[in-house]
């Protein structure tokens, strides 16, 4: 599915944190939160290289002028600070069962803005972008199974477990959620 009309992430603000698209200064937080072992622990299990954050940084600019939906840059209202990123992708995704089509909900939070809140905040603001502009179709999110915490934001999000998957060999837990309900 592609939304028309959206060609770049538009402001999405809540209560501490403000949503918005990315620009080539905010690649230094990108490469430096996907290199610490912390974040990357449930996502991929090894910090990321340079090269592979470049790419990432250039697809998820990507999403907005082609599928009409992606991912934001979360940065503090109060400071202005960088916290993390939060959004819904299409990634044609090799994993049964298959989720291509669904837009999958996807955040990831720097080290020092663990155990703030951020992350169900932003994604719940997310979420809620997403029941407006996806009407009634189903959207998706992948947890590693023993990221216990992410479950919970996504559950806390109306997401409900629908089972495992298979991802890369991976049993992963996936979780689905009716948009607009």
């Amino acid at each position: 599915m592609t939304i028309t009309g959206l060609t770049s992430a538009p402001i999405v603000e809540t209560e501490r944190l403000r949503l918005r698209g990315r620009g080539l200064d905010d690649f230094a937080f990108i490469n430096r939160m996907w290199s610490d072992p912390d974040v990357t622990k449930y996502i991929g299990g090894k910090p990321r290289p340079e090269e592979e954050n470049w790419t990432k940084f250039l697809r998820m600019i990507g999403h907005w002028p082609v599928m009409g939906y992606g991912y934001w840059l979360v940065e503090e209202k109060d400071t202005g600070a960088l916290v993390g990123e939060a959004g819904f992708g299409e990634f044609k995704r090799e994993m049964t069962p298959s989720i291509k089509g669904e837009p999958e909900l996807g955040y990831a939070f720097a080290g020092e803005a663990h155990g703030k809140g951020y992350a169900t905040e932003a994604a719940m603001a997310v979420v809620s972008w997403g029941d407006t502009y996806f009407g009634t179709m189903r959207m998706s999110c992948i947890v590693d199974t023993e990221n216990v915490a992410s479950v919970r934001v996504a559950e806390k999000c109306g997401f409900e477990k629908t089972g495992t998957a298979d991802y890369h060999g991976e049993e992963i837990v996936l979780l689905h959620r009716q948009a607009g309900s």
